[in-house]
C-alpha cells in the first residue's frame, strides 16, 4: 500500500516539478480546439495511429461500454474521419492499431462546442484524420511469445487498404492463440480458522484462447453524404485444463477442462449528410448475432460432474439525428430503437444424474427506445456548456422457466460546464444522471464446478441508477499535460450479491441491494523531460483511487461494492532514440485487489505489481521490429475464499480457500511490415 501511496504521489509531483516541458511543433484551429499535424508526432516515432493517441497531451483513451445494448454509452471517445464505428464488436485498441502512423494527416481534439459533433457525453473526442493515399496499401504481422509453460502463442496478421476514386476499402484478418498471463501453475489449499492445514495441494490452471477474426469497411460518398459499411466475424475457443494433485490429508487427483466456443457476426451502416450549411443527418444501423456453447468437466476416483451452458444473443439497433448549428450553439435531436434478445440454457449431471438449476431456460426480450436531445453552446468568457437529456422507454419479457413482464422508464440528464481562461487550462463541472442496464445473464441460473457454487438467476432484476458529480482541471504544457478529476456517485437499487430463496433452497445470486455511494480521484500525467537533458524521454501515468460503501445483505454491514478496485495505477516511461531508429521503455503496473461478497464466501482477487519491457528497430518506414518481455516480476494471481457454513453473518466460518497461480515471465517478439500507400 505504500508503494501504490507512493505512485500516486509521483504521479500528482512530478508535472510540478517540471513544469518547463519543451514546446512540441503544433497547429491549432483554436486554442480550446487544437490540430496535432503528423509532425508533432514525430519525437515518438509511432508506429499506429494507436501509439499517436497515447502521445496526445491531456488526452485517455476511453473504450466505451461495447456490453452495452444500443450506442449510447457503447462508443468510446475517438473519431476515424469524424466517424464513430457503425459495429460495436471491435475494441477502438484494435481499430487503431490497424491504422498506420504514416496513414494518419493530423489528429484533431474535440471539445464541448465543436460544430456537428456528438459528443456522447464525454468531455473530450479525438478525431483521427486519414490523409487520401489514392493508391493500394496495407500492412502484414507475425507475433511469437514464448511463454515458460504452454509453449508457443503465434499472431498472424494482414491488412488491406484501397483509396480511390471515393471509394475506400479495408479488409483485415488474424489468426492467433492468446494465454491468460494471470493462469497458470502453483497450489491450491484449504485452512481452517487458526491457520492449520486442512487440505495441501498442486493445482494448474492455464487458460488459453484460439481465435480467427476477419473485417471489412467500405466507405464511399453517396447522395451528398458518406456510407460507410462494417462488418465482422470472430470464432474463438476458449480452453482450460486445470487438476488438482492433493498430498494432504489424503492422496487424491482431480482432473477437469472448461471449454467455450463463441461466434460472433455483426455488420453495420452508417450514413452522414448535410443538409444545408448548418444542419447533419445522421443514421445508423447494426445487427449482432452471437452464440456461445460451453462444457465444463470435473472428476475424481468417486465423482464425474459436467456442466453445459449454451446461449444465443441479438441485438438489432437504428439511431437516427439531426445536428444544427446555430451561432455559437450546436443542437442535437434524435431517436433510438433496439430490439435485444438471449435465448439460454445451462444444465448440470452428477455422476450422469441431472441435477435441477433454478431458472436455468430462459429467454429474454428487450424492446426498448430512447429519445436524446443535446446541445453545445459557447458562452461568453472562455465558457461553454455541454447539457443533454435522453428519455428512455423499454419493454422487458422472460419466458421459459420463469414468465415476466416489466415496463421502464427513466430520465437522465446531463450538463457540463468548461471554463478555458488560458488556452493550456481549463476547468470543467459535470452533473449527470445514469441507469444501468440489465445483463441478461443474471436472469439465468448456472454452476460453476471449479467453484463448487450454484447461483440462481433472478427474474425481478431492476436497473440501477446513479447522480453523478464531477470535477475535472486540465493542464497541457507543450507535448505534457496533467488531468486532475474528483467525482462522487449516489447510487440506488445498486446490483450487487444477494441471498435468493427459490423452492425453499437459498442460492448465491445478483439483485438490488439498495442505496451506496462511490468516491474516485484520478490522476493522468504526460510528462516529456527534454529539460531535464533527458532528450526523447516520456513519463506518462495513470492512477484512479477508488472507496465505494453499501449495506450488505447478508450480515447488514457496511462494505465496498463488489469488484470495485480501490486502486488502479500504471506508470510508463519510453525514450525514443530517431538517430539509432530505436525507441524502447517499459511500464509497471501496481497491484489490484477485488472482491466479491457471496453469500456464503467472500471472495477477493489480487494480482501482483507487473513490469513490462520493450525495444523497437525501425529500419526503414516499412519495417519495425519489436522485442517484449512481460510479467517480469513473475507476480502471482491469488484468489482467497472465505468459505462459511450458511449465510454469511449468521453462520460459523468453514475454511479458507487459497489459490496460487504463476504464469512466468513471457517473451515475444513483433514484426510488421507496410507496403504501398
Amino acid at each position: 500500500m505504500h508503494t501504490a501511496r507512493a505512485a500516486l504521489a509521483a504521479v500528482l509531483v512530478a508535472p510540478i516539478l517540471c513544469h518547463a516541458a519543451p514546446a512540441a511543433s503544433q497547429e491549432a484551429a483554436a486554442q480550446d480546439q487544437p490540430v496535432y499535424p503528423a509532425e508533432f508526432f514525430a519525437f515518438g516515432q509511432p508506429s499506429n495511429a494507436f501509439d499517436m493517441i497515447a502521445l496526445l497531451p491531456g488526452f485517455r483513451l476511453v473504450e466505451g461500454n461495447s456490453s452495452l445494448r444500443g450506442y449510447s454509452g457503447a462508443g468510446g471517445n475517438v473519431l476515424i474521419d469524424g466517424q464513430r464505428p457503425a459495429g460495436k464488436a471491435e475494441t477502438l485498441e484494435d481499430i487503431l492499431k490497424r491504422i498506420p502512423a504514416a496513414r494518419v494527416e493530423r489528429i484533431e481534439i474535440l471539445r464541448a462546442g465543436a460544430p456537428g459533433v456528438d459528443m456522447q457525453g464525454y468531455a473530450l473526442l479525438a478525431n483521427v484524420v486519414l490523409a487520401k493515399s489514392g493508391r493500394l496499401g496495407g500492412r502484414a504481422e507475425w507475433r511469437q511469445g514464448f511463454y515458460r509453460d504452454v509453449g508457443l502463442a503465434p499472431r498472424v496478421a494482414g491488412q488491406v487498404d484501397f483509396d480511390k476514386g471515393g471509394h475506400i476499402v479495408n479488409l483485415s484478418a488474424a489468426l492467433y492463440r492468446d494465454i491468460d498471463d494471470e493462469h497458470g501453475y502453483g497450489t491450491r489449499n484449504r485452512y481452517a480458522l487458526d491457520g492449520t492445514p486442512l487440505r495441501l495441494a498442486r493445482y494448474f490452471q492455464p487458460e488459453e484462447t484460439r481465435g480467427i477474426d476477419a473485417t471489412a469497411e467500405y466507405r464511399k460518398a453517396m447522395l451528398g453524404g458518406t456510407l460507410r459499411l462494417d462488418g465482422l466475424i470472430r470464432a474463438k475457443r476458449q480452453i482450460v485444463d486445470l487438476g488438482y494433485d492433493i498430498s494432504f490429508p489424503v492422496p487424491a487427483t482431480i482432473r477437469g477442462s472448461e471449454r467455450k466456443r463463441t461466434r460472433i457476426y455483426e455488420g453495420g451502416l452508417r450514413f452522414e449528410r448535410p443538409l444545408g450549411s448548418t444542419t447533419d443527418f445522421d443514421f445508423i444501423s447494426s445487427y449482432r448475432y452471437e452464440r456461445g456453447a460451453g462444457e465444463d468437466r470435473e472428476s475424481s476416483a468417486t465423482e464425474s460432474d459436467i456442466s453445459n451452458k449454451n446461449s444465443v444473443r441479438r441485438e438489432a439497433i437504428m439511431r437516427a439525428a439531426f445536428r444544427h448549428k446555430r451561432g455559437a450553439a450546436t443542437f442535437e435531436l434524435g431517436a433510438e430503437g433496439a430490439i435485444n434478445s438471449l435465448d439460454s440454457l445451462n444444465r448440470l449431471f452428477e455422476n450422469d444424474v441431472e441435477i435441477a438449476l433454478p431458472n436455468a431456460q430462459v429467454r429474454v426480450e428487450e424492446h426498448r427506445a430512447e429519445f436524446f436531445a443535446n446541445s453545445n453552446w459557447k458562452l461568453g468568457g472562455a465558457f461553454a456548456l455541454d447539457a443533454g437529456l435522453r428519455y428512455e422507454v423499454s419493454r422487458l419479457t422472460q419466458s421459459g422457466d420463469t414468465s415476466l413482464s416489466k415496463s421502464l422508464s427513466f430520465l437522465k440528464p446531463r450538463a457540463r460546464l468548461s471554463w478555458s481562461p488560458a488556452g493550456s487550462h481549463e476547468l470543467r463541472v459535470l452533473v449527470e444522471r445514469e441507469v444501468g442496464q440489465l445483463d441478461f445473464g443474471n436472469f439465468v441460473g448456472a454452476a460453476s464446478l471449479n467453484a463448487g457454487t450454484i447461483s440462481a438467476g433472478n427474474r425481478d432484476l431492476e436497473p440501477d441508477s446513479l447522480w453523478r458529480a464531477e470535477v475535472a482541471y486540465e493542464h497541457r504544457f507543450g507535448a505534457g499535460s496533467i488531468v486532475l478529476a474528483a467525482r462522487r456517485e449516489w447510487i440506488s437499487d445498486l446490483i450487487d450479491q444477494l441471498p435468493l430463496t427459490i423452492g425453499g433452497v437459498v442460492y448465491d445470486g445478483i439483485g438490488n441491494i439498495g442505496s451506496a455511494r462511490r468516491d474516485e480521484f484520478e490522476a493522468s500525467v504526460k510528462l516529456p523531460l527534454d529539460r531535464l537533458g533527458l532528450k526523447g524521454v516520456l513519463v506518462t501515468g495513470d492512477a484512479t483511487a477508488r472507496r465505494s460503501r453499501a449495506t450488505d445483505p447478508s450480515t447488514g454491514e457496511r462494505r465496498r461494492i463488489s469488484k470495485d478496485l480501490p486502486l488502479e495505477a500504471k506508470v510508463t516511461l519510453s525514450h525514443d532514440i530517431p538517430a539509432w531508429k530505436l525507441r524502447w521503455g517499459g511500464s509497471f503496473t501496481f497491484a489490484e485487489e477485488q472482491r466479491s461478497f457471496k453469500i456464503r464466501e467472500i471472495q477477493t482477487d489480487r494480482l501482483g505489481g507487473r513490469l513490462e519491457l520493450f525495444v523497437e528497430y525501425k529500419p526503414d518506414s516499412h519495417w519495425t521490429l519489436r522485442l517484449y518481455g512481460r510479467n517480469l516480476t513473475d507476480s502471482p494471481g491469488v484468489r482467497t475464499r472465505e468459505i462459511y457454513t450458511g449465510i454469511r453473518g449468521g453462520s460459523a466460518y468453514r475454511y479458507t480457500d487459497v489459490r496460487t497461480l504463476r504464469a512466468g515471465p513471457y517473451v515475444g517478439f513483433e514484426i510488421q511490415r507496410r507496403f504501398g500507400g
